[in-house]
């Protein structure tokens, strides 16, 4: 069974980074990322980007866009922040309903964070 599941089981890609600071990129099943992060590897999925939002009515929240469905690959690669990996999200409203969220940057995103008072 094991032969058999490590040929035919899911496996996404991360983004890995060694203790020099040096990137690569490979495709690994799920439950091999707490290894890696035990072995001082740095790992981010690629698969998922974390959300930061900011809600004028919730406040601000985290969650997580799949990329692929929430969000496409090429903006969260261009829009993610360098530091944490994750985007910035601003929901906009007409009058009450929400009618649009916005990629923004880490600075404007808790500039807008502080002018709330959130």
């Amino acid at each position: 069974m094991g032969i058999w599941r490590s040929l035919r089981g899911e496996r996404v890609e991360v983004e890995l980074t060694d203790a020099r600071g040096r990137k690569s990129r490979r495709r690994v099943r799920p439950e091999r990322i707490p290894r890696l992060e035990q072995k001082g590897y740095g790992v981010r999925r690629l698969d998922r980007v974390v959300v930061h939002l900011l809600d004028a009515i919730q406040g601000p929240s985290e969650t997580e866009w799949v990329v692929g469905r929430d969000v496409t690959r090429d903006v969260a690669e261009r829009f993610a922040d360098p530091e944490t990996g994750a985007l910035y999200a601003v929901v906009l409203y007409e009058g009450a309903q929400a009618r649009d969220t916005k990629i923004t940057s880490r600075a404007k995103w808790e500039e807008l964070r502080a002018s709330t008072g959130k």
